[in-house]
């Protein structure tokens, strides 16, 4: 090849925000997620059965307080910096792209350090039993691997490239389930037990991390760190960090709280509802990150585009959380009996409401996603901020009269009355009208209460066929959010 022509194919780079707005590569990234996160929460859930079914009550409440504190730790480890990040890497400059990823796997593998710094010692400073604490000193190598493996998840989310990190996190959530079983059948303590979970953090970070090196992936990192990069990165990310740090509070704070004010037995019958609700979050969570680069891609040229985008998703997410209340509420007994046994039956009214809470959460999310795209997100602190205060004492008062059954109670009003500020507050600052399809999710909302209510009688009349009546019930949702989406569109 002549040298002229040589420089100009260097010159000539691929365009990262068309690619970015690919609608047909972002439905194909998006499909890749949601069967890894299917996988990985099916899997997770698998483990989790074999935990609790190997500890003692006591035991699986400590295992359980251990992972929702780490959980919590994504509060310091996140801060948003990834949505800020996210823009920056469909730039038209290759350098620029390659010493933004550097940067960014940078600060958030010293996030990760702080996170588990902190996590260690909360459990220290508030006395926790010692076992806990150990617990924590080595399941918290989580959070230290997690970080940057999450970070660099975001880099392959700007080119819409998720098939390897669905490989990569189907992979280790195998590997994790795999030393589960050995530790219970070998080693069933609480100790032995955590250490599955960080093997498979430390998978996936490396797996990700030799792929990503990859030219064609186009996200090489640079070799120069630029830590200089970090102050921009954070001063653009405070409204979002503090909003989505207030948000995760919002989220785990019920069972901080429960394990305060009540004991470790309540916390595990608790936290058998938040197995069900966490994987409708984590499903939500994998649908909403294309969503995002769908959205940055449209703002603020194609207003029309980003406005469509906006409530197809929203009524997406709204049948999704639908189908899933639908078809939990009239088997919640008859599984948990199935999956944990008889002696966590009793928190299957807590596992209910916690699964529409995580119902109502998905559109929450999606709204703080929207805000970020739109580079908004300084309107929705003070939302998370109240959301937060509310959950905190509504816990108050409810744990100490009605323990874990109270404290879902205040989760599911906490996020109702968040879900409602938070789109009041999207109406009035975005300059686009109607991004939220208000007629239709109340189609969806109204639908799902009637066979929610009609399967929990048919199953009281025929405990046998639960598994049916649930199948069916979600079906019905199911279609009647396909109709409207299909109306919609």
């Amino acid at each position: 090849m002549p040298p002229d022509v040589t420089a100009e194919a260097e010159r000539t780079s691929p365009d990262y925000r068309a690619l970015a707005a690919d609608p047909k590569a972002a439905a194909r990234a998006t499909a890749a997620v949601l069967a890894s996160r299917v996988i990985v929460a099916g899997l997770g859930w698998a483990g989790s059965v074999v935990v609790a079914r190997s500890l003692g009550a006591e035991e699986w409440g400590q295992f359980s307080f251990v992972f929702a504190l780490l959980g919590l730790m994504s509060v310091v480890t996140d801060l948003g910096v990834g949505r800020v990040v996210l823009a920056k890497l469909i730039d038209d400059d290759p350098d620029e792209i390659a010493r933004t990823a550097s940067s960014f796997l940078a600060l958030r593998t010293v996030l990760g350090l702080v996170g588990y710094v902190l996590a260690v010692g909360y459990v220290v400073v508030l006395g926790y039993p010692g076992e806990v604490v150990l617990a924590t000193v080595l399941g918290g190598l989580v959070v230290v691997f997690a970080t940057p493996s999450h970070a660099l998840s975001v880099l392959f989310q700007a080119r819409h490239r998720m098939l390897l990190v669905a490989v990569a996190e189907s992979a280790g959530q195998v590997l994790q389930l795999a030393l589960t079983v050995l530790a219970a059948v070998f080693a069933p303590t609480l100790l032995i037990f955590v250490l599955p979970a960080v093997a498979n953090e430390a998978f996936r970070v490396v797996t990700k991390g030799l792929a990503v090196r990859r030219r064609s992936v186009g996200l090489r990192p640079s070799r120069h760190l630029d830590v200089h990069r970090w102050g921009p990165y954070l001063r653009e990310a405070i409204p979002l960090a503090i909003g989505f740090a207030l948000t995760i509070a919002m989220l785990k704070i019920d069972v901080l709280m429960l394990s305060l004010l009540d004991t470790f037995d309540a916390v595990g019958l608790y936290s058998i509802g938040y197995k069900f609700s966490d994987m409708m979050d984590t499903i939500a969570l994998a649908a909403v990150a294309p969503v995002s680069t769908l959205l940055v891609a449209a703002w603020p040229s194609e207003l029309p585009t980003f406005r469509k985008r906006t409530r197809t998703a929203a009524l997406a997410f709204a049948t999704f959380g639908g189908v899933a209340v639908a078809a939990f509420w009239p088997s919640a007994d008859p599984l948990i009996r199935l999956l944990y046994g008889d002696r966590f039956v009793p928190g299957a009214d807590a596992a209910r409401l916690l699964v529409l809470g995580a119902a109502v959460m998905s559109l929450i999310l999606l709204g703080v996603f929207l805000l970020a795209s739109a580079s908004k997100q300084r309107h929705y602190p003070a939302v998370a901020l109240a959301g937060l205060i509310l959950n905190v004492v509504l816990n108050l008062v409810l744990i100490p009269r009605y323990s874990y059954t109270g404290s879902a109670v205040a989760t599911v009003v906490t996020f109702a009355v968040t879900v409602v500020a938070l789109w009041v507050v999207i109406g009035r600052t975005m300059p686009v009208s109607g991004l939220l399809p208000v007629a239709s999710i109340g189609v969806v909302a109204v639908v799902t209460a009637a066979v929610a209510a009609l399967g929990s009688l048919l199953e009281s009349a025929a405990p046998a066929w639960w598994f049916p009546i649930s199948v069916v019930g979600a079906a019905v949702v199911g279609g009647t959010g396909f109709l409207l989406l299909r109306r919609q569109s």
